[in-house]
């Protein structure tokens, strides 16, 4: 076996403290220190597991600060406001339920949309405006950004643009990139083309089956004027989103009694859409 370099120590150190457990694998296997077939069975499960991986505060602070008027985590906490939004669909299973649920609590919410679902299911997307919901490009397929060169991540977006104009009825102006992911290149490239990022403050993990009472425990703890709700309206096969259909009327009836106005994103931010 070897020893990591000094720098190599530095860099599993910056891993640990994020929360970049594959990072350390790759330098452990590099250095000789931990087993390939088990490093391959570790970073398997993590990969399966884990569909937004966890981002540090400092990423946050940095793209916020560094792109004023584009990156947001949250709006402005000068008013009780805050804003429901659904990332991944449209799908014939759980949208609907969702969108029945909002209708029937007078709540407008954004939907983050990703292109391939919106040209298979074009009809949810018609009803999401029809119902006054705002859409938003979540990308053609939900790769992660951050990883494809600059000609691909344009090509996301553009790709789910072209799907998504002729059902809105506009070019939506806000995107969020899969899994949360962003960093000041891409920025500058979702950017360029005319967009706001659109992270979240508060993280319901229903993608990850998320019992009901954590979800909401999980908002009344993370809640704030201004916050960026995030949830989910469809998924892969496997992504049970019951959870998420069953906790969103607890969801609306406890901001609502805590003195929220639920709104849309531009709403909450103050752009057009």
């Amino acid at each position: 076996m070897h020893k990591l370099s000094g720098v190599q120590r530095a860099f599993a150190r910056r891993c640990l403290a994020c929360g970049w457990w594959l990072g350390v694998a790759a330098l452990l296997i590099q250095a000789g220190s931990m087993p390939h077939a088990f490093a391959s069975t570790a970073t398997t499960r993590l990969i399966s597991q884990t569909n937004h991986p966890p981002k540090s505060v400092g990423q946050h602070v940095n793209l916020s600060r560094m792109f004023p008027g584009v990156v947001y985590y949250h709006g402005p906490a000068s008013q009780k406001q805050v804003a429901l939004t659904f990332d991944d669909g449209p799908d014939m299973r759980y949208t609907p339920q969702i969108l029945d649920i909002l209708k029937k609590y007078h709540v407008k919410a954004t939907f983050f949309v990703l292109g391939f679902r919106a040209k298979a299911h074009p009809d949810m997307v018609r009803r999401m405006v029809r119902e006054g919901h705002t859409i938003g490009n979540h990308s053609w397929n939900h790769l992660d950004q951050v990883r494809l060169a600059p000609d691909k991540v344009r090509d996301q977006v553009v790709r789910a643009d072209k799907v998504l104009y002729p059902l809105v009825g506009y070019h939506p102006e806000l995107f969020r990139p899969p899994y949360g992911k962003a960093d000041p290149d891409t920025v500058r490239i979702i950017s360029g083309m005319g967009y706001k990022v659109i992270d979240w403050s508060v993280d319901t993990r229903d993608w990850a089956g998320t019992p009901v009472p954590a979800i909401l425990s999980l908002v009344r703890k993370e809640v704030r004027p201004g916050g960026i709700i995030l949830e989910h309206c469809a998924g892969n096969a496997n992504v049970d989103l019951s959870n998420t259909v069953q906790a969103l009327p607890q969801v609306i009836q406890y901001l609502r009694a805590q003195g929220y106005q639920l709104v849309t994103v531009p709403q909450l931010i103050g752009t057009e859409r």
